[in-house]
C-alpha cells in the first residue's frame, strides 16, 4: 500500500509531565485528508537541530493545541495567570514557525498553535481574557459544538474554508492581543477578540475544528487545506 502523502509535522505537546499528548482528530482528520501525520515532540535543547530537520522534510507543519505559552517570549512577566508553560515546547516551535516560513512550507496553528505562531512572527498575547474583559471564550462543558459566533473577512482564506459556518466552540484563557509582522486578522469573536488570521501559506485559527469533525464536515477543511486541497 502506497504511503500517503503529503506529510504534515504535528507538534506534540507534553501534559501531563510523562507523557507526550495530543488530541486524536488532529490525527484522523491529516489521515482523512491523505496525508501522512508525522508525530514529533519537543526535546532537549540538544535535539533541536535534528528535529527542526525532520520537520523540514515534511510537507506542512500543524501547530497543536495545549498549555499557555511563556509570556516572556513576548517581552511580558508572567502575572501569575498562565497554565503549564513548557520552555522546551516554546523554544521549539519557535524555531519551527521560523523555520516553516523561511522555507515556504504550510503552517496550520489551532489554540495554542495560533498563539505561538503569533509570538514567533513578533505579537502578544493575552494572558488571561477574562483579566483584560473577554470572559465568553472558556466553554469547557461544550467542546463538541459551536458556542458563540464569528465574524469573518470577505474574500479571506478562512470564509472559503468555512463555507457560511459561523459559529464555532470556544474551549481558552488566552488569545492574541497584537498581531505579528505579516499577518492579517481575517475572522474575529463578538467581542472583538481575534478568532483566526491569515497570511500566504499560514493560517492561524483559536477554536478546535479538531473536536467538532462529526458535528459539520466544514470542520475538516482546514485540515484539507494543508494537506494541499485547493479552496
Amino acid at each position: 500500500m502506497p504511503t500517503p502523502t503529503p506529510r504534515v509535522a504535528v507538534l506534540l505537546g507534553r501534559e501531563p509531565d510523562d507523557r507526550f499528548s495530543i488530541h486524536r482528530g488532529y490525527v484522523d482528520a491529516l489521515f482523512a485528508a491523505g496525508a501522512l501525520p508525522i508525530l514529533l515532540g519537543p526535546g532537549p535543547g540538544d535535539a533541536d537541530d535534528a528535529l527542526l530537520a525532520a520537520v523540514g522534510e515534511c510537507d506542512a507543519v500543524l501547530l497543536t493545541g495545549g498549555h499557555d505559552v511563556d509570556p516572556a517570549l513576548y517581552g511580558e512577566e508572567n502575572v501569575g495567570l498562565v497554565k503549564g508553560i513548557d520552555t522546551d515546547r516554546d523554544r521549539f516551535e519557535v524555531q519551527v514557525v521560523l523555520q516553516a516560513v523561511d522555507r515556504g512550507q504550510r503552517v496550520l496553528g489551532i489554540c495554542r498553535g495560533i498563539q505561538i505562531l503569533n509570538v514567533a512572527l513578533g505579537g502578544s498575547l493575552h494572558q488571561d481574557l477574562v483579566t483584560d474583559g473577554l470572559d465568553q471564550h472558556s466553554v469547557e462543558d461544550r467542546p463538541h459544538e459551536p458556542v458563540h459566533d464569528l465574524v469573518v473577512a470577505p474574500g479571506s482564506l478562512i470564509e472559503a474554508l468555512l463555507a457560511g459556518t459561523v459559529k464555532v466552540n470556544s474551549l481558552h484563557h488566552q488569545g492574541v492581543k497584537v498581531l505579528g509582522a505579516g499577518l492579517e486578522a481575517t475572522a474575529h469573536a463578538p467581542d472583538g477578540l481575534i478568532e483566526a488570521f491569515e497570511a500566504p501559506g499560514i493560517l492561524g485559527m483559536q477554536w478546535h475544528p479538531e473536536r467538532m469533525l462529526g458535528y459539520d464536515d466544514v470542520f475538516n477543511a482546514p485540515f484539507r487545506w494543508l494537506a494541499g486541497e485547493a479552496s
